[in-house]
């Protein structure tokens, strides 16, 4: 399993974790608890996780005196990123739209939902990207070295 595949697991591990464990606290704020939707929502911060994928090039650091990259692993990286971005985009745009399209020109937003949309954003282009990734290298280990 080469470097970019252990970055795209590890990323995929950790957001999907993140979104198990924010799920379950909300449920269970809401269902068994019994505190309003929008005081249940508080645990969605369990999402903050996710930003322990930014500590994946630090855990798999590239190694000394190899080749990591080649021609095929930069056309891989490209087809995840386009895919990612493009992902990206669609959310980004029907998260804009749909808000206005449902509550007309006079309708209001909180300005809440500003930040939530940026930290939605980042956490698709990261696990469309590991997804692409893994989908393209093979989801399993196929003996190589990395």
């Amino acid at each position: 399993m080469n470097r970019a595949q252990k970055i795209a697991r590890f990323n995929l591990i950790v957001i999907l974790a993140s979104a198990v464990l924010s799920i379950t606290a909300v449920s269970v704020l809401y269902f068994v608890v019994g505190l309003p939707m929008h005081r249940a929502l508080g645990g969605s911060g369990l999402m903050g996780f996710c930003g322990l994928a930014g500590l994946s090039p630090t855990l798999f650091r590239k190694k000394q005196g190899q080749v990591s990259f080649d021609e095929r692993d930069l056309l891989i990286q490209k087809k995840a990123s386009l895919a990612a971005y493009t992902a990206f985009w669609v959310l980004f745009i029907a998260a804009a739209m749909i808000p206005f399209c449902i509550l007309g020109p006079k309708g209001l937003i909180s300005v809440k939902t500003l930040p939530a949309m940026v930290i939605g954003g980042i956490i698709t282009i990261v696990l469309v990207q590991s997804i692409v990734t893994l989908e393209e290298y093979g989801w399993r280990d196929k003996g190589e070295k990395s």
